[in-house]
């Protein structure tokens, strides 16, 4: 599994809506262009910031599908969030496969 973390030179609010999902406001440092990330991305970016190591099936429980309808599409967005620079993988909790 992969974990992430959210760069140092990122700033992000998470902005909490009581009848719905998050909205996410972030902006690399010093004068990145400001990103808004809603509903499905909102929630995909929080779970990966907070470290958690199975983004795609905390997804899945969270929206309430089975994970293999989410987990390719979870990992698309992971890579393009590192793309973009507003995570990264956490190196130091990054586990390598098993060998068999």
């Amino acid at each position: 599994m992969t974990s992430y973390r959210v760069p140092s030179r990122v700033a992000y609010v998470v902005e909490d809506d009581s009848e719905g999902p998050a909205t996410v406001y972030l902006m690399t440092l010093p004068d990145g262009a400001p990103a808004v990330l809603r509903d499905s991305a909102a929630v995909i970016w929080v779970v990966a910031a907070e470290g958690e190591d199975d983004v795609a099936g905390a997804v899945a429980e969270l929206v309430g599908m089975p994970v293999e309808e989410v987990s390719a599409e979870v990992e698309r967005f992971l890579d393009e969030l590192v793309q973009l620079g507003v995570l990264e993988v956490d190196d130091a909790n990054h586990r390598a496969p098993e060998a068999s």
